[in-house]
């Protein structure tokens, strides 16, 4: 089959939509509950207002987890499927694994864990008409991970733990010193001109 403007449009669409999940699961669900409830309580107002809405469907975990995997399946499968017709089987397939790859793994997923909390927030309005709309799919499979692992709990420290922790807090750790020029000692610099 010839590529067309039309399939390959698609297939990009289909892309971001493959990046989108992928970052959003782990940049949504590397934020447990605890972390959101700390920046909603102590956080800058911007911050806080992230937390709060990211909140809104990470609370639902196994929920939230399954809908964005189900997603991440669906668009991945229909990239292979476009990418097969436009090229031969083999090459299509290969084509289509780096492209994930790079485009739908590697690089959403390197932004959200850095930028989880932002972009999250920026991408709830997806989420919840996804959540909605996987119900069907998603919900029986969310209870029975809800009922064979459990809620999800904080995370405790013991005191060593949070002694480390707060001092981290107290005092961050600094840069490294900028490294100087090395210099000959005084004595090399004459022994190097006979004195």
């Amino acid at each position: 089959m010839p590529v067309t403007a039309g399939s390959l449009a698609v297939t990009l669409c289909l892309l971001v939509l493959s990046g989108l999940f992928s970052g959003l699961t782990l940049g949504l669900l590397s934020l447990n509950l605890e972390d959101l409830d700390i920046i909603i309580s102590g956080g800058a107002a911007t911050e806080a207002a992230w937390a709060r809405k990211v909140k809104m469907v990470r609370k639902r975990g196994n929920l939230l987890l399954c809908t964005l995997l189900l997603g991440n399946t669906l668009v991945n499968a229909l990239i292979a499927i476009f990418s097969a017709d436009m090229s031969s089987g083999l090459l299509g397939g290969i084509i289509a694994t780096l492209v994930i790859l790079v485009f739908g793994e590697i690089i959403p997923q390197a932004a959200c864990s850095r930028h989880g909390l932002r972009i999250g927030a920026a991408c709830v309005w997806i989420v919840i008409p996804l959540m909605v709309a996987f119900l069907p799919i998603t919900w029986p499979i969310s209870k029975c991970l809800d009922w064979v692992l459990g809620d999800e709990f904080r995370k405790p420290y013991n005191k060593r733990q949070l002694a480390k922790l707060l001092e981290m807090a107290r005092y961050p750790p600094r840069a490294p010193p900028a490294r100087r020029p090395r210099t000959r000692p005084a004595g090399c610099a004459r022994a190097a001109h006979g004195g």
